[in-house]
C-alpha cells in the first residue's frame, strides 16, 4: 500500500479561511431536502447543523465506550 503525504491528499481547490476541509457524502433525498429546510428555518448553514450533529454524535459514543 502507498501511504500518501498530507500535502498530496490537500484538494488543489479553494482554500476556507476557517481552516474547514470538504467531505462528501451520499445521503438520502429525502433527509437532504428535511435538512435544508430545517437550516432555513433555523437560519443556520447545513454544514453547522451537521458539524454539530457529528460533534455530539462522537461525544456520545466517546462515554459509551468509556461506560459512562
Amino acid at each position: 500500500m502507498v501511504r500518501r503525504s498530507e500535502q498530496e491528499l490537500k484538494p488543489a481547490g479553494r482554500v476556507r479561511e476557517d481552516g474547514r476541509r470538504s467531505l462528501l457524502v451520499y445521503l438520502d433525498p429525502d433527509l437532504i431536502k428535511n435538512l435544508k429546510k430545517a437550516a432555513l428555518d433555523d437560519e443556520r448553514h447545513v454544514y453547522e447543523m451537521v458539524e454539530e450533529a457529528v460533534s455530539d454524535y462522537l461525544a456520545w459514543r466517546g462515554k459509551k465506550r468509556r461506560g459512562e
